[in-house]
């Protein structure tokens, strides 16, 4: 049977997702949880791999297992038990064998927060940008990446995919009065360092380094060696991997709530 998971973590202690031999990655704590659950080697799919500190709000990867009595809803509860307490898994559900968390998605989420005062609460989740910003110019470079296009200049000069062609169906960012900055984007896929890439850029426009017709040039005629800036990892989020309605877990089916209405009267 398939599993499905939907996961949050804190990646500030992980060398991204991705297994690895040495460094404790989000992907290689999950499996030994897994391990110790079913006592069976199971592979885990994860929808992306986010990089090192990079965190997420809803990541998420299948498995395969054998027969279990525990139901597929409840695994989520059985895994927390033998995770750290900077990887939750929100939910499990049982789904199709031909379900696949990566190539199955057909949108993905993700948000960078930039904070322009600076604060050490908040110092694993936001990026602190000491230099004052033209936010006319932040919103209108932002506008140049919707669409279909080639990000060849945007990801990472060693990324092994030939294929450099992301449909970008929205990209905005909200100001708010604490000094706030938050970068939304959805995606039809990203490339590696993508996100990143694309915030630090637009950031180097809004300060004032870059013209905006350097940007332009940088999404016209893609070049993975052009001099690009990347934003650092701690203000990127997962937010939300979507599927199809025909794919698409239901994540919820059959939890109880955890707290219920206080009785009137």
């Amino acid at each position: 049977m398939r599993i499905a998971l939907l996961i949050q973590y804190d990646g500030s202690n992980y060398f991204g997702w991705q297994i690895q031999t040495d460094p404790q990655t989000v992907q290689g704590v999950l499996e030994v949880a897994l391990h110790k659950i079913f006592d069976a080697p199971s592979g885990l799919y994860g929808s992306g791999r986010t990089d090192s500190g990079v965190h997420a709000l809803g990541q998420v990867a299948h498995f395969d297992i054998e027969a279990t009595p525990i139901p597929a809803r409840n695994i989520w509860m059985a895994l927390n038990r033998h995770l750290p307490k900077d990887i939750r898994i929100i939910a499990s559900q049982q789904v199709d064998d031909d379900f696949h968390s990566r190539y199955n998605a057909i949108q993905r989420a993700y948000r960078y927060e930039i904070n322009l005062e600076r604060n050490v609460l908040l110092r694993a989740t936001q990026w602190y940008v000491y230099y004052p910003l033209d936010i006319e110019q932040l919103h209108q470079v932002t506008k140049l990446v919707l669409g279909i296009h080639d990000f060849s200049s945007f990801c990472y000069a060693g990324t092994e995919t030939e294929n450099m062609i992301c449909n970008i169906s929205s990209a905005s960012w909200l100001v708010a009065p604490d000094g706030t900055l938050s970068f939304s984007i959805s995606a039809n896929r990203f490339l590696h360092h993508m996100v990143r890439m694309l915030v630090g850029n637009i950031i180097e426009v809004a300060r004032g380094k870059w013209d905006i017709e350097y940007f332009t040039k940088l999404l016209e005629h893609p070049d993975s060696q052009a001099v690009t800036v990347s934003a650092p990892a701690n203000g990127l989020v997962l937010m939300k991997v979507s599927y199809s309605d025909e794919m698409q877990p239901d994540w919820f089916q059959g939890q109880q709530p955890l707290a219920s209405a206080a009785p009137q009267g």
